[in-house]
């Protein structure tokens, strides 16, 4: 008896681990602008608002302001490049460990993540797991950053 709940308990919690990360139940689509990054968070379940302007350092990042979304409380920054050759060239100024952009430093809150699809880059500085596989579900594997601790 003591032998199942001590088998039941990771079935459960592994359940229930699987139940929150599918969301909605919904397939994620992949994120490749402003417009479907929202509906990307929005398929994941997130209560999505934006896009807003970023604020005054957020902006200042990549040659574009770009704008930022809060989901289900969490803060995620997309920025939408004309060209592939712009995208190209801002991915290019971010250091393997995300916290530098550029001659910039920042000292992220939360280990960050990168992303790029197509023309878009996101940026999210959090550890919310539903966050992060949405990310990689809309956006594909990030290209920078550090694993939240």
């Amino acid at each position: 008896m003591a032998v199942r709940r001590l088998l039941a308990f990771p079935m459960i919690a592994a359940f229930v681990i699987l139940l929150a990360a599918c969301g909605s139940g919904k397939a994620i689509p992949a994120a490749n602008s402003v417009a479907t990054l929202g509906e990307s968070l929005k398929a994941a379940g997130l209560r999505v608002e934006g896009p807003n302007p970023n604020d005054v350092l957020s902006s200042r990042f990549f040659s574009i302001p770009g704008v930022q979304f809060k989901a289900s409380g969490e803060i995620v920054y997309a920025y939408e490049f004309e060209t592939d050759e712009e995208v190209a060239e801002q991915r290019a100024l971010v250091s393997p460990d995300g916290y530098g952009i550029g001659l910039k430093y920042v000292n992220w809150t939360v280990a960050p993540s990168f992303y790029q699809n197509g023309r878009l880059i996101v940026i999210y500085d959090g550890e919310a797991q539903l966050m992060l596989d949405t990310l990689v579900a809309a956006m594909g594997e990030r290209f920078s950053g550090t694993d939240p601790e």
